[in-house]
């Protein structure tokens, strides 16, 4: 009767167990993926790089010797699949769903095991008893876990995690995406302002076998052969100055597409604009940013996860509570005289939360909940200010171009032309020529830089509102 029951209890138990471990494996997941930025046009999504257990050593890469060229969305799409910044942050979910498995494993099981009362100096005999020795075989397991949620509430502050893991993701895909294109439109800026540097020497070497020619035939004095070497040094080293300025650019293109090797890169587009795009008021932009900005996303989420780590931190002041369960076999006949005996025997521990009850963490819980709060308030303060910036700096280049003449860079190059011809034919002076010539690089050089602030700052504000509004 005593094994009937015996088995009884073992059975009940182990279905017990089976139950609770069965009914509380962690699910997996899977929160709702935050819109990045500028993926709206069909550009490719964002998958995590599963590490292999042994990786095969991968090959050395050649460099190839031909220049690589980029569009535009081209650009885009290597910063997201090849910018080691953008994977590195993607990690940080990887290691947040780390955290959230972590949080829904269950506590493994304790198991003691012991021989006791074994004889010391002599053997146990009927006329000689002692002990009897005994063998104990004990398991215990905590459910405190379960009594007080303590577990549930760990998998809520993990998923809470995830979800901030994914909108600090997706932020960092906004800014990396940013200044790609801002590194962009500074190469096509600095291309173009090469190309006229050397428009500009080849004007003034022709100016110079004019001068030449005149000089030749006693039309000017050798001081204006000197002018002209005065202005041939200068735009040398304005051509100079111009191809730093691009191979600076060059490299931070490079640089935020991820390539480490010494690639050549150009970029191809152009800094034409053939429809102005009209400018948005500040607080329309305002509400954009609130409601795509994936910073702001983060600072909402780490508020909820803060709130969920102070439900974590107060479970935790609840007691442990480990039940165990023993069985126990008692070897009597030649200590004692009496046959074998088995038994078995429950017990519980129970901790009694007197003193610690988790006081500090529980209260450096709330502090990091209201520091959340405030972090989130001096954000919308930020954003409010950039927002505004980014709306004013895009409406000056939008009315620049569309109060700019057309025709202003024509007639600047008409009156340059014009005068060298005049210069050529002994009707205008070589200060004349010069000063038309400079006025006619300032303006294309305004021209130029008009047209690129209208880029970057288009692109700046849609960045500034976490989406591709204005296109």
């Amino acid at each position: 009767m005593m094994g009937l029951s015996m088995n009884t209890f073992v059975f009940k138990s182990f279905a017990f167990a089976v139950l609770i471990l069965g009914g509380c494996a962690p699910q997996t997941y899977r929160p709702a993926t935050l819109p990045l930025y500028m993926q709206g046009a069909g550009l490719p999504a964002i998958h995590p790089v599963v590490a292999e257990a042994n990786p095969a050593p991968t090959p050395p890469v050649k460099t190839p010797s031909q220049t690589q060229e980029f569009t535009l969305n081209q650009a885009v799409q290597t910063v997201l699949q090849a910018d080691p910044r953008i994977s590195a942050a993607f990690e940080n979910i990887n290691q947040a769903q780390a955290d959230l498995l972590t949080a829904g494993l269950l506590p493994n099981p304790q198991v003691n095991t012991d021989i006791q009362l074994l004889p010391l100096t002599q053997t146990f005999t009927v006329t000689r008893q002692g002990g009897p020795p005994q063998f104990d075989f004990n398991v215990a397991m905590p459910i405190d876990w379960f009594l007080f949620g303590k577990r549930a509430a760990a998998m809520v502050s993990g998923e809470q995690g995830v979800d901030v893991a994914e909108a600090d993701f997706a932020n960092t895909v906004r800014l990396r995406i940013a200044a790609a294109i801002s590194a962009f439109y500074d190469v096509l800026e600095m291309q173009a302002m090469l190309e006229l540097a050397h428009e500009n020497q080849d004007n003034l070497a022709r100016m110079e076998n004019i001068i030449r020619n005149r000089v030749a035939f006693g039309g000017v004095g050798t001081i204006e052969t000197d002018r002209i070497r005065l202005s041939i040094f200068s735009g040398r080293r304005d051509v100079h100055a111009r191809e730093l300025e691009l191979a600076a650019a060059l490299n931070r293109f490079r640089a935020l597409l991820g390539i480490a090797d010494a690639v050549p890169v150009n970029v191809k587009g152009s800094l034409e604009v053939k429809s102005l795009v009209k400018p948005i008021n500040t607080e329309t932009a305002f509400k954009w940013a609130e409601a795509n900005r994936p910073d702001l996303a983060s600072l909402r989420k780490q508020l909820d996860k803060a709130n969920a780590d102070i439900k974590l931190a107060e479970s935790q002041a609840y007691p442990n509570v480990t039940p165990m369960v023993g069985y126990t076999r008692q070897f009597q006949e030649q200590a004692i005289g009496f046959p074998d005996a088995n038994s078995w025997m429950a017990g519980m521990n129970v901790s009694v939360p007197i003193f610690d009850r988790n006081q500090g963490n529980i209260g450096k819980a709330k502090s990091v909940y209201s520091q959340t709060q405030l972090n989130l308030q001096a954000q919308l303060v930020d954003l409010r200010a950039e927002i505004d910036q980014a709306v004013q700096t895009f409406t000056s280049a939008y009315q620049f171009l569309s109060n700019d003449d057309p025709g202003q860079l024509d007639a600047a190059k008409n009156v340059r032309d014009k005068i060298t011809q005049a210069y050529e034919l002994g009707g205008k002076t070589l200060i004349e020529v010069l000063d038309a010539q400079r006025t006619y690089l300032e303006t294309y050089r305004v021209h130029i830089s008009g047209r690129s602030s209208y880029w970057h700052s288009l692109y700046q504000l849609n960045a500034a509102m976490g989406k591709q509004i204005l296109q």
